[in-house]
């Protein structure tokens, strides 16, 4: 008769060998979807044909779209919590939003810590919210209240509708806890697939604007969308100095800073950022349109939605998008200056407004 020692010595090996093989299970799992997300989103990009990114999600084929499920009956290890963080951010590249879910819910039953570092997330049928760092539900929720209005309002006053750098694409917004800012809200235009602003804020639980340190988080995101919009020129020579996304980020605080709507209520930027203070500023200094810096260009910008309003001016962009009138840079969309007069020009403008067209970009 073998004496329990032996015996346990002879199933020890066995249980090391399934956990190992666990392990290896897992791994194959979430790289497996990973890929197959991947190629989604890689065949969507050289040929865009979803119109939407829940169109496109369902376009995981359906072995992948069964590894979520796979991966979460699988019993703890360390090797499995790497698989399930792998696996969630991997659903938000496709924001396969209930995939997430799930991998995250379990993977905060094995780790919580682990499950923050991955972060939570809300999806809009316009964007893909994304909080870290300490975001709470409430806080990411009430940013995202505010970006809906925000993109509301670039479609009422712009006629913009389209935000990402792929068609079908949602925006991300990338809403980081931070003890305090240091950066500023930026657009980032390096990842592959989409468009996504990055947006530290030092609440986890309310949006509140200016912050207590006079950051005006509010106008930032107004600010960040203009260039999601549209940047200008190339990576060497910014033609609009900048200021393009100021002065659609003033327009569009003033636009909303107007409306009684709940979730602005908080938000006070209209009282030091606005397409009315900036009037008063550029014509106490005798400011002219112009090309040379990001005043002047405010300048034209301004002398341009005197002459023609604000939708014509959205109306120009999307007409160079029809013509293929723009350079792509990681396909990220960049217009001229030359570009925009021209199709400022052509448009059904009056005689004094295409004179104050020319007068705008006069110099340049």
């Amino acid at each position: 008769m073998t004496p329990p020692r032996s015996r346990f010595v002879l199933v020890l090996p066995y249980v090391v060998l399934a956990a190992a093989a666990a392990a290896q299970d897992a791994t194959t799992l979430a790289r497996d979807y990973e890929k197959a997300v991947l190629a989604v989103n890689s065949a969507h990009a050289n040929k865009p044909v979803a119109t939407d990114e829940r169109e496109l999600a369902r376009r995981l084929p359906a072995a992948a779209a069964k590894l979520p499920a796979q991966l979460v009956k699988l019993a703890d290890a360390p090797a499995v919590r790497d698989a399930l963080a792998t696996a969630a951010l991997a659903a938000l590249e496709l924001d396969r939003i209930d995939d997430f879910d799930l991998l995250r819910a379990r993977l905060a039953a094995l780790d919580a810590t682990r499950a923050d570092a991955v972060g939570i997330a809300v999806s809009r049928p316009r964007f893909l919210a994304i909080g870290t760092q300490g975001m709470q539900p409430q806080g990411l929720t009430a940013i995202a209240d505010v970006f809906d209005l925000v993109l509301d309002a670039y479609r009422d006053v712009f006629g913009i509708e389209h935000f990402s750098k792929v068609p079908g694409k949602k925006l991300r917004l990338r809403v980081h806890l931070e003890a305090k800012i240091t950066r500023p809200p930026h657009f980032a235009p390096e990842l592959p697939f989409h468009s996504e602003i990055d947006f530290p804020v030092v609440d986890a639980e309310h949006f509140r604007s200016p912050t207590k340190a006079g950051q005006f988080l509010f106008y930032g995101l107004c600010h960040e969308l203009g260039h999601v919009c549209a940047m200008w020129g190339d990576r060497k020579n910014e033609e609009d100095r900048h200021a393009w996304a100021h002065f659609t980020g003033v327009v569009i605080v003033e636009h909303l800073s107007a409306k009684d709507l709940w979730p602005l209520r908080e938000l006070r930027d209209g009282r030091w950022r606005s397409l009315e203070i900036e009037r008063k500023r550029l014509a106490a200094q005798n400011v002219r349109p112009g090309p040379s810096d990001a005043d002047t260009v405010f300048a034209r910008f301004l002398c341009l939605y005197d002459a023609v309003g604000a939708k014509p001016l959205g109306e120009a962009l999307e007409s160079l998008d029809a013509a293929g009138k723009h350079l792509l840079v990681n396909r990220v969309r960049y217009y001229s200056m030359r570009d925009f007069e021209q199709a400022l020009l052509a448009s059904k403008a009056g005689r004094a407004a295409k004179k104050a067209i020319a007068a705008a970009f006069a110099g340049s």
